[in-house]
């Protein structure tokens, strides 16, 4: 049996711990369509998807802002 090594660079990450892999995030629990969710998914990260879709709304790209 080998031994297991462990790389610095993890180590470090581990320093920093959780909420700082979160880049200024929350975490959050909602409910969606199934539809929705495999959408989400196909795209890769969901959580990227979700912040992505949302920025075009609020830039007006998706649905016209509200007066």
């Amino acid at each position: 049996m080998t031994e297991r090594k462990i790389n610095p660079a993890s180590l470090k990450n581990l320093e920093l711990g959780a909420i700082a892999r979160r880049k200024g995030k929350v975490r959050v629990t909602v409910t969606i369509l199934p539809e929705t969710k495999k959408w989400l998914e196909s795209g890769g990260n969901v959580s990227e998807r979700i912040d992505e879709v949302v920025r075009r709304i609020v830039a007006g790209e998706l649905v016209k802002k509200s007066e």
